[in-house]
Order: structure tokens, then C-alpha cells, then sequence
């Protein structure tokens, strides 16, 4: 017998063996066959098998149409037996599809696109809760914010609230928009004949009203925050931070804070009140409650540079500039306090 004729019978006795539904399933395997698509489009199995027949003459005939030949052949498992049937390549799947909204039996299970809501609708659940926010705000509300956590909380809060505001314009600057020609006259349209409290009627009404709204909320915004800023009834109190304690007197002196440094050159008393220092060591502003032995007391303020007339100083952040106005007022303070030493202006 020769190798060829061995070699044969080897692989007819081999072929005899395999399973065939595995032979048929592995031809088959990726490819898209009309009833399992079927079933994945939420059909049950029983439309699929009466109707698979059918819905699969219609796709070949779009497969047809569209390729200009037939559709490839598979292997598919009906009733208990294995037929020959069309497959379709993943990437066929566009057939399939438009075959299911073509056939007459299955289009009855494509889902009608959902309308566009109205502008008005959408409007309304974008910003209808906008009103309500801010209809009960007043100074009081500012008040109770402030007296719950600090001044600074009051400020973020605004500041929040104008943010909502500006929100609630774009929404209604986009139904506006939205207003125009036939979608405006449809809209009055779809409300004529309709009772005043029918939700239709109120849900174009709210949206029509919606810029004088803003308006009004923000003029409420505004009146809330003056009356918590210019409120002078007392219900907020922030406290004023406690003053140094007056200095004392020291024996053979005139006035409080006098060291007795000039007692004997000069024959005066002399208090530092303090000072503002300038770009430098050497540059500063100084004040003086001063009392000579011979003459009315008397403050004076002077500036000193021993190596420049250019005094400068220079605040480049808001930290620096009120570490300055700190030191102003602290030195206009004690320029107060001292002028309790001076006598009355004649």
C-alpha cells in the first residue's frame, strides 16, 4: 500500500471521529448568526425561531444591496439539527441592524426616539429651584451665618449666591435662545385652551418670568448684604482688641513711659510712643510724648536717616501692606492715648 493511500485513510478515520457539533461550532466561531442576534436584541426564543427564516432573507437581501454578493455561509444549531445559514463578520453588524428596523415584526420592537423636552421644561428643571433660594434671604440670614462661624463666612456665602446667579442667567439666556420662531409659536401654541393651573401653562409661565426673577433675586441678594454691612443694632458685636495697659508713672517724672534718659542733658522727660520703620535700619518715623521742666508738654513726630533723605517703604503683597497699617494705627493709638496728657486746645 503505498504512504499517499495510508496517509488518507488516516485522515478519513480521523475526520470520522470528531464531534460535529464541535466541528460545526468551531467553523462558525465570531460569526453572527440571525437568531442568537435576534435574542440579543431582547427578542425571545420562540420569535426567533419563527420568525429567524424571515427576518434572515431580509438582511441577505440589504447584504446583497449593500456588497453586491451573498452573504457567507455558517453552521447554526435549529431544532436539534445543523443547517447551513448566512453569517455576518463582526463588523457586519450594520446589516443586521438596519434589517431589524426594516423587518415588519421586529421594527414593532425598536423603542420611538424620545422626544426633545420643550425649552420651557428644561429651563424649569435647570433653574426652577433658583427662586425659592433666595426668596427668604435678607440681613438677619447674613447675621445668623456670621454669628454661626465668622465675617469671613458671610463673604464666602455671597460670593456663593452671586455664582448661583450668574448659573441661573446662563440657563435662562439659553431658553431664550432656544424661544424663537416656530419652537416659540408651538409652545404657545401647545398651552392654548389649557386651565390657568394646568402644569404645561405654569412650566411656560415660570420660564417667561424667569429673567424678571433674576432681577428680583438679585436685588434681594444686594439689600441683604447692605443691611448686614450698615447694621448698627448692636446684634453682632466683633470685639475690639484690648489696648496695653496705661504705663505708670516712675518717681522724679512728668509723665508715664519716661525712662529719665534726658533728665540731665536737656532737663526733660521724654516717652517713646513708638515708630514706622523704613526701607533700612536707620530709617524710621518716630513719635515722642514730650515734658520739659520749663515748658508745656507736647508730642512730636519726627524722621531720622543717617545716611539718606529717600525714605521709602515698599509693600508688595497684602501681607506687607497691612503689617504697615498695623503699625500706623498702633502708633496713632499711642499719639491718642498721650494726648490725654496735653492740655485742652485754647
Amino acid at each position: 500500500m503505498s504512504h499517499a493511500l495510508t496517509s488518507r485513510q488516516r485522515h478519513i478515520k480521523a475526520a470520522s471521529a470528531v464531534d460535529l457539533g464541535v466541528l460545526y461550532s468551531t467553523i462558525s466561531a465570531g460569526m453572527l448568526l440571525i437568531r442568537r442576534y435576534l435574542t440579543g436584541r431582547g427578542v425571545d426564543q420562540e420569535f426567533a425561531d419563527r420568525y429567524g427564516s424571515a427576518f434572515g432573507r431580509t438582511a441577505a437581501k440589504i447584504y446583497r444591496t449593500g456588497h453586491g454578493v451573498e452573504p457567507r455561509r455558517a453552521w447554526s444549531n435549529v431544532n436539534g439539527k445543523w443547517r447551513r445559514v448566512n453569517g455576518y463578520l463582526p463588523t457586519e453588524t450594520e446589516t443586521l441592524d438596519e434589517a431589524f428596523t426594516t423587518y415588519k415584526r421586529t421594527a414593532e420592537y425598536v423603542l420611538p426616539a424620545a422626544a426633545e423636552p420643550a425649552p420651557a421644561e428644561v429651563y424649569v428643571k435647570e433653574a426652577g429651584h433658583y427662586p425659592a433660594q433666595f426668596a427668604d434671604l435678607n440681613g438677619e440670614s447674613l447675621r445668623t451665618i456670621e454669628r454661626a462661624s465668622s465675617t469671613e463666612a458671610v463673604s464666602e456665602f455671597v460670593k456663593a449666591q452671586l455664582a448661583d446667579l450668574d448659573t441661573w442667567q446662563r440657563h435662562y439666556e439659553q431658553y431664550d435662545r432656544a424661544m424663537v420662531g416656530e419652537v416659540d409659536q408651538a409652545a404657545r401654541a401647545a398651552v392654548q385652551g389649557l386651565p390657568w393651573d394646568d402644569p404645561q401653562v405654569q412650566t411656560l409661565l415660570n420660564a417667561e418670568r424667569g429673567q424678571t426673577e433674576i432681577q428680583q433675586a438679585r436685588d434681594i441678594l444686594n439689600a441683604a448684604y447692605v443691611d448686614w454691612s450698615f447694621d448698627l443694632t448692636g446684634t453682632v458685636e466683633i470685639p475690639e482688641p484690648a489696648r496695653p495697659a496705661s504705663p505708670v508713672i516712675a518717681e522724679g517724672c512728668r509723665i508715664p513711659g519716661c525712662d529719665g534718659t534726658w533728665h540731665y542733658d536737656d532737663g526733660i522727660c521724654v516717652a517713646s510712643l513708638g515708630e514706622v520703620r523704613f526701607e533700612g535700619e536707620d530709617v524710621a518715623l518716630p513719635a515722642e510724648l514730650v515734658a520739659p521742666a520749663d515748658g508745656p508738654r507736647h508730642i512730636v513726630a519726627f524722621a531720622y536717616n543717617m545716611t539718606s533723605l529717600n525714605f521709602r517703604r515698599e509693600m508688595r503683597d497684602r501681607t506687607s501692606a497691612r503689617t504697615f497699617v498695623g503699625q500706623l494705627r498702633a502708633l496713632g493709638d499711642a499719639i491718642d492715648d498721650a494726648s490725654a496728657h496735653l492740655p485742652a486746645a485754647s
